[in-house]
């Protein structure tokens, strides 16, 4: 979070808190604030629900329009989703605040995407959450975006893993939707950042809920196999507050809620864990449908002792079931079976206490979303379009109701998650959003208690513990020369339980420049930037904040006199990608060296997310190595301007994956050639943005014209500056220069 923003936040936040707390008259055992409901476990104690009804009229309260592949949530009397909208040329995601009970829409907030390789029809993968103390809802979208909206459909802050964190996304779309534990929000992402974030992983960040300020971020993931969606759950671990989630390096992990600190991790699966583990009585029960460790059977049902700790071998397993394959789906269970249903839409059930497979049902062909569990009964959508309530037991089960949304010709696929509240269920296919039953008014005040119960003001009570934890929050700070941060030491008992905060912490720097007091208030230096860490130690133990000094516009780069081959440490995603190395013919320059993995295109950034109203330039050269020829572009404000080696041609992205966005035009370039790139953007009076770009010869004067030009009317309005290669082979950058719109 950035220190000027600080205090705008916080009072916009207590506005946000005062606004819910008068406006929205909830009962938290009613609510399903999050993905997978109030526990966690796709599971709702409510009772009397509907067992059948018809999309055409019977049991249905309302039908509209908005579809997507991520389900609702419900807090209070309002419904929120997260969709796609607009045309493919002008495709934003959309919070929508819809009244639960006239499905009427209240408000909506859009949001544009950018610097993703999520195409449109991915868009809106990740369901929201909602704060049950403030009533705040949290969104992230396939940009990597992290936004927090108050009730009244306000910004309250939002933070780009882009920019920050040198986020990577994937066509697939894969995006973790985040929990609420505490003062914190939780998710994970696959980024490339700076210090000791530099290599591309899975990483696992804590966000205080109220200022988006970086709580911790956990590295837990020795690789990377694929993306991911495990939303995670959180229990009560023998005292320790413990967060459960699958991985992209098929392992499940449990770290400490507080603090991110690894508890076990259990390896299961070849590839990523997509699935949503469940926990009751120190049991966690994991599922994952892709092929084992030590077999080449697929898929996988478990029961673990979660009360290990360390690298966890066979013997923490209470039971392995094999051959059933749920991908994508994440279980439920409720006092005797757990249930979950396979990528062919085939439903099982498995005795808890053995792993047995009880029976078997199939309801279709292809299969996405989760099975929500509900007065005892199973509802379930499948990407056919039929919707199902079922009735399970023993031996079997019953089906209640069987309805197709759409037609036989065109049905509506269901993705999304089924879920339940104050009587009613909605399901979400990719075409609307349908509320069925009869819904129970709210009568009783908000509990200030969260959907899993956490107090305090670190989501535990406080310990009277020993100090095993030092943790220095802001975890991250970006800030300009002389200004400051204030830093504070908390401490954490061995079981993540929170103690006290230390005043009498002793600080130091490491590596970034400037200074830090004895009451742990930060000063970057006068001039320059850097990057590094302000350690505080009490009693021996040690924690660390990272902070980035950028100082001003204009920035000029030659690389004349590098003395290492390591980009400047401030800069974001450039850690293993891009290289200052002195070059046969071309001198001392900025190069991508040709790498033919799927890695292999690199996004640095160089500044604050927040910058605005600035032009870019570089010198650029590709090579060309086995007839390929490498891409080479610069990043204005989240717009990208690329030159392709290859198609020989000039483009300008507002969203990289969007090809109906794009502008391009031919644009014949030779290979080991210099020419200057410029990128410009303009943020004009109407709400639009003007984007242009231009591309010459190095040793010609520059035109006047401008190569490629964009009018974007769902504009992005701040951004770091940054640099694009794609490195199919050798690509080179020198002379990059940064300064405010002339």
């Amino acid at each position: 979070m950035y220190p000027a923003l600080i205090q705008r936040v916080l009072r916009r936040s207590a506005l946000a808190a005062a606004i819910a707390a008068s406006a929205i008259v909830v009962t938290a055992a009613s609510d399903w604030p999050e993905w997978r409901g109030p526990s966690r476990d796709g599971r709702s104690s409510e009772t009397n629900l509907p067992a059948k009804w018809s999309p055409k009229g019977e049991n249905l309260a309302w039908r509209i329009p908005i579809g997507s592949r991520s389900s609702p949530v419900v807090f209070g009397n309002r419904l929120y989703l997260n969709s796609p909208v607009g045309d493919l040329a002008n495709t934003q995601e959309r919070l929508a605040a819809i009244d639960a009970e006239t499905g009427k829409v209240v408000w909506e907030k859009r949001f544009s995407q950018y610097l993703s390789d999520v195409p449109q029809h991915r868009a809106s993968w990740a369901s929201p959450a909602v704060d049950p103390e403030t009533g705040n809802i949290y969104v992230f979208t396939v940009a990597a975006q992290l936004i927090c909206v108050a009730p009244d459909g306000k910004i309250v802050w939002d933070r780009s893993l882009p920019d920050e964190y040198g986020a990577v996304t994937t066509h697939g779309g894969r995006t973790t939707s985040p929990i609420v534990e505490g003062d914190k929000v939780i998710l994970n992402a696959l980024v490339l950042a700076w210090g000791d974030l530099n290599r591309t992983g899975n990483r696992y960040f804590a966000f205080d809920k109220k200022t988006g300020q970086t709580v911790w971020i956990a590295s837990p993931q020795a690789r990377h196999y694929d993306t991911n969606y495990s939303t995670p759950i959180v229990a009560n671990i023998d005292g320790t507050r413990a967060l459960i989630v699958g991985g992209t390096d098929g392992v499940y992990h449990a770290l400490k809620v507080n603090t991110g600190e690894k508890i076990w991790s259990i390896e299961v699966s070849k590839r990523a864990i997509l699935n949503s583990a469940l926990f009751r009585d120190n049991v966690a029960y994991i599922t994952h449908g892709e092929e084992n460790m030590d077999t080449t059977e697929m898929g996988m049902i478990a029961a673990v002792d979660a009360t290990k700790s360390g690298t966890l071998a066979v013997d923490a397993f209470k039971w392995r079931t094999r051959g059933f394959l749920p991908s994508f789906a994440s279980p439920v269970m409720d006092d005797q079976r757990l249930y979950t249903i396979d990528n062919s839409a085939i439903v099982g059930a498995f005795d808890l206490k053995t792993g047995a497979r009880l029976w078997e049902k199939s309801l279709g062909t292809l299969q996405k979303g989760s099975p929500l569990l509900a007065d005892g009964k199973l509802y379930v959508g499948t990407e056919n379009g039929k919707f199902y309530i079922l009735r399970p037991s023993a031996t079997g089960v019953e089906v209640l109701d069987e309805d197709l949304l759409g037609t036989e010709q065109t049905p509506e696929p269901i993705i999304a998650s089924p879920i339940v509240a104050d009587g009613r269920v909605y399901v979400t296919s990719m075409d609307a959003t349908y509320a069925i039953g009869k819904r129970i008014a709210r009568t009783a005040a908000r509990s200030s208690t969260g959907p899993t119960g956490s107090t305090g003001s670190t989501g535990s009570t406080s310990s009277t513990g020993s100090p095993a934890v030092v943790q220095v929050f802001p975890y991250e700070s970006i800030i300009s020369p002389g200004q400051t941060v204030t830093l504070k030491a908390r401490l954490f008992d061995a079981k993540g339980n929170f103690i006290r905060e230390e005043p009498a912490a002793q600080w130091s720097v490491d590596q970034v420049s400037g200074a830090v007091d004895a009451k742990g208030v930060y000063t970057a230096a006068a001039q320059g930037s850097s990057a590094g860490f302000v350690k505080a130690t009490v009693a021996g133990a040690s924690g660390t904040a990272r902070v980035r000094v950028v100082e001003p516009l204009p920035w000029s780069f030659d690389f004349d006199s590098a003395a290492a081959e390591a980009p400047p440490a401030w800069w974001t995603g450039a850690p293993g990608k891009v290289f200052q190395r002195t070059v046969e013919g071309a001198g001392k320059v900025l190069m991508r060296p040709r790498d033919d993995t799927v890695g292999r295109r690199a996004k640095v950034f160089l500044g604050q997310p927040t910058m605005t109203g600035y032009t870019v330039e570089a010198d650029v050269r590709g090579r060309e190595t086995r007839r390929q020829r490498g891409d080479v572009g610069l990043i204005n404000e989240r717009y990208g301007l690329v030159l392709f080696g290859n198609g020989q041609k000039l483009e300008l992205h507002p969203w990289q994956a969007a090809d109906e966005m794009t502008v391009r035009v031919p644009f014949a370039w030779d290979a080991d050639k210099w020419y200057r790139l410029k990128l410009r953007v303009d943020q004009l009076p109407d709400g639009s943005a003007r984007v242009r770009g231009k591309v010459w010869p190095s040793a010609d004067p520059e035109p006047a014209a401008w190569t490629i030009e964009k009018v974007d009317k769902i504009p992005h309005k701040m951004g770091s500056p940054g640099l694009y290669a794609d490195g199919i082979s050798d690509v080179y950058f020198d002379n990059v220069k940064v300064y405010k719109n002339q």
